[in-house]
C-alpha cells in the first residue's frame, strides 16, 4: 500500500477548478483502489467542517506546518533541499505521517521542493502555461517567478503532471528533462447523483428568474473573456433578436491582479441596458452550479487560455451541450456536438447562441443526460487506471 498525500494550503474558492481536480482525484481513488493506494488528505486547521464532507472515511491530517514559515524560512527550505538533497523539517513531517508521495503540488503556489533524496516522492502539477501565451496577464516578476519554479520542478521532482498533450508541447519547448519525465493526468469530475440535483423550481425561486438560460460558471479573470459574451448579448439587442435570452453567471469578482474586470463588465452591462439578459449569481456551492448546469440550455466558456477547462469536463460528465472558443484545449477536451467559435467573434457566438435557444429541447436534453449518467462508471475507471500507472512508475 502507499500513502499519497495531497496538500490543500490554498483558498479553495479562488481555484475551484484545482480543488475539485484534487478532491474527485481522491473520491476515485477510494473508489478503485483497494487500499493499495490511500489517499490522505492536508488542509489547514481552519479548514471549514462543511468543505470536508466530501471526504468521508479519508484520512485527514490538519496542520499549520506550511503556513506558519516566513518568506526566508520557505527560502531556505528551499535552499536546503536544492544543495543537500533533502529539507529535514518536511522529511520530518512526512516521515512522521508515512507519506510514500506528495501528489499534484502546485508548481506555481505550494511548490514544494523535497530534494532528490528525499524518501518522499513527488509529483508536481504544471496547470497550465498561461505567462507564455497572455505575459500581459502577469507582472515582470510573476513572470521570472513562474518560470523558476518550473525549472526547479523539472529538475527535482520524482515526476511533472500536465493536464493536457498541449502542455506536454509546450513543457517540451522550456525544459527537455521536464519533458521526459512527464505524464498526463486529466481532470475528470464525479457528477453528483440525479436525486441530489436541485429541482429547477428550487433555483428559480433562490435566484430570481423565471425562464430558460445558458450557464457561465467562470471567474471573472481576464482571460475568461466574459466581455465576448456581453458583446454577443449587445449585437443580438441592436438586431432586435434579443427577447428574453438569459445568461446565468457564477464565479469569483475577485481577479487577483487589479484588472477590475468585474466591474467594467457590469458598468458594460448597465450602460447597454443588458442587466434583465445578463445575471450575475456570485459564488455557489458545488451542488447549485452543477444543477444550475444541468437545467441549463447549455454552458458556455468563451476562455481565451485554458490548462484544461473544469467547466468543459463538469458539463462532460452532465452530457450538457457546451459554446466554447476554439481554443486548442477545448477541442482537445473533445465534447459532444460542442459548438465553437473564434476566441473575440462575438456575431459568431451571438448565432450559436440565438440558434440554442430557438431549438432547445427539454426532453431530447434530459435523455443526453441520462447516457452521459451511464458512460461515466466507464471514464471514472480509465482514469484510475491511468493515475495509478502514473504512481507505480515513481517505484520502479
Amino acid at each position: 500500500m502507499k500513502r499519497v498525500a495531497y496538500l490543500i494550503n490554498f483558498e479553495h474558492t479562488k481555484w475551484l477548478g484545482g480543488y475539485n481536480l484534487i478532491k474527485d482525484l481522491i473520491l476515485i481513488i477510494k473508489r478503485y483502489s483497494n487500499n493499495k493506494i490511500m489517499p490522505v488528505l492536508i488542509v489547514k486547521k481552519n479548514f471549514k467542517k462543511k468543505d470536508l464532507l466530501d471526504y468521508k472515511n479519508i484520512e485527514i491530517i490538519k496542520t499549520n506546518f506550511f503556513l506558519n514559515h516566513s518568506k526566508l524560512q520557505k527560502l531556505f527550505y528551499k535552499a536546503q533541499a536544492i544543495l543537500k538533497g533533502k529539507c529535514i523539517n518536511y522529511e520530518k513531517f512526512f516521515e512522521d505521517k508515512n507519506i510514500d508521495v506528495l501528489s499534484h503540488i502546485n508548481v506555481y503556489s505550494n511548490n514544494l521542493i523535497l530534494g532528490k533524496k528525499s524518501s518522499v516522492k513527488t509529483l508536481s502539477l504544471i496547470a497550465d502555461f498561461q505567462h507564455h501565451y497572455l505575459p500581459e496577464n502577469f507582472s515582470l516578476r510573476q513572470r521570472i517567478l513562474r518560470n523558476l519554479n518550473i525549472y526547479l520542478s523539472c529538475f527535482f521532482s520524482s515526476k511533472i503532471l500536465l493536464l493536457s498533450k498541449d502542455g506536454k508541447k509546450d513543457l517540451k519547448r522550456i525544459s527537455k528533462k521536464g519533458f521526459r519525465n512527464s505524464s498526463i493526468s486529466r481532470s475528470i469530475f464525479i457528477p453528483p447523483k440525479k436525486k441530489m440535483i436541485l429541482k429547477l423550481s428550487i433555483l428559480k425561486k433562490k435566484f430570481n428568474f423565471n425562464t430558460n438560460y445558458f450557464f457561465l460558471p467562470n471567474h471573472y479573470w481576464k482571460h475568461k473573456n466574459h466581455k465576448v459574451v456581453l458583446d454577443s448579448l449587445d449585437y443580438l439587442k441592436k438586431k432586435n433578436k434579443l427577447g428574453n435570452i438569459l445568461i446565468l453567471s457564477t464565479g469569483s469578482k475577485d481577479d487577483q491582479k487589479g484588472f477590475e474586470i468585474f466591474k467594467k463588465l457590469f458598468e458594460f452591462t448597465k450602460l447597454n441596458n443588458l442587466e434583465k439578459n445578463y445575471r450575475y449569481l456570485g459564488i455557489v456551492s458545488n451542488i447549485e452550479l452543477m444543477s444550475l448546469m444541468f437545467h441549463s440550455v447549455a454552458v458556455i466558456n468563451p476562455s481565451e487560455f485554458e490548462g484544461r477547462s473544469s467547466t468543459v469536463e463538469q458539463a462532460k460528465s452532465l452530457g450538457k451541450q457546451v459554446i466554447l472558443s476554439n481554443i486548442k484545449i477545448h477541442k482537445e477536451q473533445k465534447p459532444d456536438k460542442a459548438k465553437y467559435f473564434k476566441v473575440h467573434d462575438y456575431k459568431a457566438l451571438s448565432t450559436i447562441i440565438e440558434s440554442k435557444w430557438k431549438s432547445f429541447d427539454k426532453n431530447k436534453d434530459l435523455k443526453k443526460i441520462d447516457k452521459a449518467y451511464l458512460k461515466f462508471e466507464k471514464n471514472l475507471f480509465r482514469y484510475f487506471l491511468e493515475y495509478k500507472s502514473i504512481i507505480n512508475t515513481l517505484f520502479k
